[in-house]
Formats: C-alpha cells, structure tokens, sequence
C-alpha cells in the first residue's frame, strides 16, 4: 500500500467521524390549533331593561336564543315582548326572530312581527320591525299594516312613536275609512291615533263609496280629517269629480262632509257641467250632492258656453236636476245674438234656452241694454 492510499483512507475515516457527530436537524414547529369560537345555546330566555327608579322599560321573553362568542348580542325564536310607559304595558310584540343587544338600545325582530298598542287598539305588523326602547320608536318595514275599527292602512314603512301615539307612514300607502268608506292613495301620511287625526302632506286620491259604487274622486296636495267627525279639509290644488250628478268641481280649500255629502269652499271655486256645457265661479261656495244644489257666493258667474249666455250676481242658487238659476244682488245678464243686456236686483230662469228673467225690488228699474254688433 503506498503513501498515498493511506493518506486518502485517513481522511475518509475522518469525514466520516465528524459528520457522524453533528446534531440532527429539528423538525418544523406544528401549526398552533385554532380557537374554538363558543356557542352558547339557552331554552326559555327573558330580557329587561329598568329605568332609575327600576320600573320596566322593556321586557322580552324568547323560547330559544343562541349568543353570540363576545356576549354581546344573542339571536333568538319565537319571541314576545312588551313596552313599557309610566310603568305600563302600551305595546306587545311577538315575532317568529329576533336580535337583542347587550345594552338594550335595539331590538331587531323579523317574520310575521305584530305590535298591538293597548292603549288605541291599534295592531301593527310588518316583516322586519327595530324597536328602540329608549326613543320609544318602533320602526316597521316591509308589507306594514296597520289596523283599527274605523282605519285601515297599508304601506312601504311605520314609524310608530309610543309616546306620542303617532305613526308616520311612508312609501306607497293605501289607506281605507270607515262608514262611509273612504279609499286614499298617497306616498305620506301621520295618524296622531290617540286623536284619531289622519294628516297628508303629499299629492293624494281619494274615492268615496256607497256601497260598492264610487260616488265622488278627489285630487288634493294636502288634507286632514277627524275619523270620527267625517270631514276631510282639503287644500292646495283640490278636483273633486261627483259621478250623480256628473259635475267637477275645482278649488284651493274645500271642506268635505261626508255624511253630509256637502262641499263647502271657502276660497274661489269653478263648477264645471259638462253636459249642458256650464260653468260657474264664485268666491265661496257650497255644493249639496245629495240635494243636487249649488250655492254660489261674492261675484257669482254662471256661462253656457253652448250659446253664449252668461247670468252674474251677488249670490247665485244652481237646482242641478231642473237646471233653473236663481241670482240676488247686483243682477246682470248677458247674450250675444241677439247681444242684449239686463241689470237688476233678482233674476231667474235658465241659461241653456237664455230664458232668464230680471226683475228689481222695487227701489231702482230694471235696465236694458241693446249692444250693436
């Protein structure tokens, strides 16, 4: 064996002792095992919340809840509560969910949720309701109704405020009084309910009913009405359309009995007659549907467009069935072909056969005027 050979045997041997006595290298570090959020899960629960003095806020029962991992919420089923004022119950609500916070500023309830105000017998419901103990608002939304014996209403959205006993509805509302049935339409609308007072500030339209049958229509950007008294006041651009008999009638401010089936205006109004082309302004004036009669007063004006005749006076009396006019004060008629004209204190008769007849009260004659053409 040479040098050589032994040489490279010996550091062979030698790599082969020092790699032998080197550490073996550590495994990777296991991933850290994530934590398990806790759910806790409770049968039959109930929450309240006290005032200072420890009277009753709010109270809710529920028949399953599951809270949330930081405690701070919890979801639960099959629920009913109640609301407290002055230490009574003024609303109880049942839902199929809900959500309760931990601070008791808001409760979210949702599916077939129905409040009832004891104190109004008021019911309301909706699909998604956010109750707010502390504002004493009850915010409702998605297919909300509200219903008592003499309204019923439907809309977008409630806001019911429990102290005020108000609900201000908004979105697409369909409303309906009763005896006699009244329908509306309108997109705004505040019930103060313990008043029984329902207020629109929006452009509306409203549909009277005897029995089935539409009687009168109405268009109006304001009104408000007393369920109990019957009378709707309506005011900006106001169109009222009687189907028996067939007239519209066009004013700022009327009031509206509907009992009474009376209008009354207490600013200028327009009569339109279609059928025997008629038309007549007035500053006031009051229109009895039922008794088919118009009184018209401060510069009264009847004009039959069809020929031309026109009767002014101080006061003016329409008898819609037999058509016949009756005029008082500062009498003046006028036609045209031929073109005449007659002053005096009393004239009657009608203007679709020009057949009026002036007369005066004894103090100043009846004048005639012949206009050239």
């Amino acid at each position: 064996m040479t040098v050589d050979r032994w040489i490279g045997l010996g550091l062979t041997i030698a790599l082969a002792s020092i790699s032998s006595c080197r550490p073996a290298p550590k495994p990777p570090p296991s991933p850290k095992p994530k934590p398990i959020a806790a759910r806790l899960e409770l049968d039959n629960l109930s929450f309240e919340q006290v005032d200072k003095q420890g009277k009753p806020l709010w109270k809710v029962r529920a028949e399953r809840g599951v809270y949330t991992p930081d405690g701070k919420r919890a979801k639960i089923t099959n629920l009913s509560g109640d609301l407290y004022q002055d230490g009574k119950v003024v609303l109880r609500i049942v839902a199929k969910a809900g959500e309760v916070e931990q601070d008791g500023e808001k409760v979210l309830l949702s599916g077939d949720v129905v409040a009832t105000e004891t104190r109004n017998n008021l019911v309301m419901s909706g699909q998604t309701v956010e109750w707010q103990p502390k504002a004493d608002l009850l915010t409702i939304r998605d297919r909300v109704q509200a219903n008592q014996p003499k309204f019923q209403v439907n809309a977008t959205e409630g806001r019911y405020v429990s102290r005020k006993q108000q609900l201000d509805l908004n979105g697409k509302i369909t409303a309906v009084a009763t005896e006699p049935r009244l329908a509306m339409q309108t997109e705004h609308l505040t019930w103060l309910v313990k008043d029984q007072k329902v207020i629109g500030d929006r452009l509306a339209q409203m549909q009277r009913y005897r029995g089935s049958a539409i009687t009168e229509r109405v268009t109006t950007n304001r009104f408000s009405t007393v369920l109990d008294r019957k009378i709707v006041n309506l005011q900006g651009q106001v169109r009222l359309n009687a189907v028996n008999p067939l007239i519209q009638v066009d004013g700022e401010s009327f009031g509206w009995d509907l009992d009474r089936e009376l209008v009354t205006a207490d600013r200028p109004l327009t009569i339109l007659y279609p059928q025997e082309a008629l038309v007549f302004t007035a500053s006031t004036g009051e229109l009895a549907l039922k008794a088919a009669t118009a009184t018209l007063a401060g510069n009264a004006i009847g004009t039959s467009s069809r020929n031309q005749a026109r009767l002014r006076s101080d006061r003016l009396i329409w008898q819609i069935s037999s058509q016949q006019l009756t005029g008082t004060g500062n009498v003046v008629y006028q036609q045209i072909n031929p073109a005449i004209k007659f002053t005096g204190t009393r004239g009657i008769g009608k203007l679709q056969d020009r057949s009026i007849v002036v007369s005066s009260d004894g103090k100043q004659r009846v004048q005639t005027e012949f206009i050239p053409n």
